[in-house]
């Protein structure tokens, strides 16, 4: 399976300037609840007996050096891009906190965001995405070509710091499902 980690040695720092960057945001039509039938919150098992009916083969389980638990596989549905899939479980819990879908042709861009708009509405403002990746690139060990990013409107306890960002680089999309309050 070909993924790639680079994307998932950003959390750290980039949880804080996720959590600044909700203050003056533009909202979507729903809030970003997961991945497919994967939840937000789910426990490692209730994952994966989720992934078949999702249509998620080759599954791979590992413990990183950081001690988060990582699911990886490759998204086979018929009519939809290639994907290689990580669903992250941050050290110290067994909660679904953070999925990557990577996408390793460019050319898909076009399809992966009308699905993200469909789904979440229209992304933040320009300006919104726009500072968010002046911040948020410079830590990243290949500069992206472009941003956008979709979050809940905060109006329920449970929508308030999850988001959904959609990463063009030169030969691949990465898009993050991300619970920021799930990660210790």
């Amino acid at each position: 399976m070909a993924i790639s980690t680079r994307p998932a040695a950003l959390f750290g720092g980039l949880l804080a300037s996720l959590a600044l960057a909700w203050a003056g945001a533009a909202t979507a039509a729903q809030g970003p609840d997961g991945y497919r039938s994967a939840e937000f919150g789910m426990s490692s098992e209730e994952v994966m007996a989720h992934l078949d009916s999702d249509g998620v083969a080759d599954v791979e389980i590992r413990q990183t050096e950081d001690d988060d638990l990582i699911i990886d596989g490759e998204l086979q549905v018929d009519g939809e891009p290639e994907t290689d899939l990580r669903y992250v479980f941050p050290a110290g819990s067994d909660r679904l906190a953070l999925v990557v879908a990577f996408h390793p042709n460019v050319e898909d861009y076009a399809i992966v965001k009308a699905r993200l708009e469909a789904e979440y509405g229209q992304p933040w403002e320009a300006e919104m995405a726009e500072w968010w990746f002046e911040q948020l690139k410079a830590g990243m060990p290949q500069e992206p070509d472009s941003l956008a990013v979709w979050g809940g409107d905060g109006s329920q306890g449970r929508e308030r710091g999850r988001f959904v960002r959609l990463w063009s680089f030169e030969d691949y999309l990465s898009v993050e499902y991300l619970d920021t309050r799930l990660f210790p």
